[in-house]
């Protein structure tokens, strides 16, 4: 039954009979480590089950049925069913989840006005007032956002507009200025001990990696070939191709081989990322890709590049990714929950989790050049370098070393920034000129890393006095 550890949305289908239930109900199906809050939709032609334990998705089942009182569904991909009983007099369903182990869970929907469930909006009540962030025993100071001289109406507006949705799938904002949090909000039903997939912002964390791998002089320089750094894959990276990819070319998306990671989204199977995923050696798969022959090479958004660069990285330290990991950052930034992915067939480790608060922790280590709590975490020469624009996309955006750069404006200025991006909307900005780190999460699916998050940051920034 631990195959139920998703966030799902599940159609389902009522009939109009007297016996069987109408209007909204919710149900809270418990284990000894979690509740999901399981919410039932009888208010329209075609009900639907969802389970709002955090933010409804949509979730499709095999079976659904009322039969006189009797509601029955099932869930083939989880194996588990749900038989319960319409109670017309208490107006309830009450019965029973019955799990992939045949283990039986009490599961009683009671009715509820849907305007009371947490999960299916961004927030309850739906009109913002802020709170200034609490004081945590994890060494992040927080203050009010008046002290930081940010703009009360136009932050007022910019939350509630989340709120609204106009901003969607938003599910953590965090604003800190000159080292201090100011704005702390979560939506939905997610709080600040929520471990988040941080997705493609891992690469930001490699980069750091690399900086201080670089400063221990396990890796002499950026500009070192591949052939000289992946063991095991000598005969690909070492031939007439490959041989002089770089590790500046791996960092900055510039390797030359043919890739298309951001034209088609990853649950489309022309996505090149997909096409690898398949391949029992994604490294052989990508390696004998054919690359480009020209002087200048094109860049190409490419999430095995920071699979190769953990694949060097151990290679050069002598450390599994994860004792890397841990030992030389999360520890040091006092990072006590998170998430590490077991190694993939090549040894590597791919994305990691991390609660928000925790991200915010990296950005503000990068807004004060490597430094947290007084001590030199990550190279400042490396912070200033791998964050400084390396291949121009646009006008303003532009890539560094595992780094998205980006221009705004504020005071009427173009004003330099960096972010973490990660897929689903997972983002660390630094603006060091502003003095400003702010982090989001979310479940907003896109491959283009600009879009809401950049009018979020650029009404930050308006808001700034």
């Amino acid at each position: 039954m631990r195959n139920i550890s998703f966030i799902l949305l599940i159609g389902l289908g009522c009939t109009s009979s007297p016996q069987t239930p109408s209007g909204s109900y919710l149900g809270l199906l418990k284990f000894p480590d979690i509740t999901y809050h399981i919410y039932l939709d009888c208010s329209g032609q075609v009900p639907v089950v969802l389970n709002t334990t955090f933010k409804a998705q949509q979730f499709s089942l095999d079976t659904i049925y009322f039969s006189h009182d009797s509601l029955h569904f099932r869930l083939h991909d989880f194996y588990s069913e749900y038989k319960g009983k319409f109670n017309k007099a208490l107006n309830r369903i009450e019965g029973q989840w019955i799990g992939e182990d045949s283990v039986k869970y009490p599961l009683d929907f009671i009715s509820v006005k849907s305007d009371t469930v947490s999960g299916l909006t961004p927030r309850i009540p739906r009109t913002y007032s802020y709170q200034p962030p609490a004081q945590q025993k994890d060494s992040i100071t927080v203050c009010n956002r008046t002290r930081e001289n940010l703009d009360s109406v136009e932050m007022d507006s910019l939350l509630q507009q989340i709120i609204d949705q106009k901003f969607q799938d938003v599910h953590s904002l965090l604003i800190a200025r000159h080292n201090c949090l100011a704005v702390e909000e979560y939506f939905y039903r997610y709080d600040k001990n929520f471990v988040y997939n941080i997705q493609s912002a891992t690469k930001s964390v490699v980069s750091a990696l690399t900086g201080i791998a670089l400063q221990n002089q396990e890796i002499k320089s950026v500009n070192e070939t591949l052939c000289q750094n992946l063991t095991g894959y000598e005969a690909l990276a070492c031939n007439a191709q490959n041989k002089d990819i770089t590790l500046h070319h791996l960092l900055t998306m510039s390797t030359g081989i043919a890739w298309d990671e951001q034209t088609y989204d990853y649950t489309d199977a022309r996505n090149t990322s997909v096409m690898a995923a398949n391949e029992k050696d994604q490294f052989v798969y990508l390696l004998s890709l054919p690359r480009s022959k020209t002087d200048t090479l094109p860049f190409a958004y490419n999430s095995l590049n920071h699979s190769l660069m953990n694949a060097v990285l151990r290679n050069a330290t002598h450390l599994e990714n994860k004792q890397e990991l841990t030992d030389r950052l999360l520890k040091p930034l006092g990072i006590e929950k998170s998430y590490i992915d077991q190694p993939s067939p090549m040894g590597t480790i791919g994305d990691i989790g991390l609660r928000p608060r925790d991200m915010l922790k990296f950005g503000l280590m990068y807004l004060n050049e490597g430094r947290w709590q007084g001590k030199q975490i990550v190279p400042a020469q490396w912070v200033r370098e791998s964050t400084t624009t390396k291949v121009q996309l646009t006008a303003t955006l532009g890539y560094g070393y595992f780094w998205w750069t980006k221009e705004f404006r504020w005071k009427d200025k173009p004003v330099k920034s960096f972010f973490a991006w990660g897929y689903g909307g997972q983002y660390i900005f630094v603006v060091p000129d502003a003095d400003l780190v702010v982090v989001m999460s979310g479940s907003r699916w896109t491959t283009n890393p600009e879009g809401q998050a950049m009018q979020i940051v650029q009404t930050v920034l308006s808001a700034i006095e």
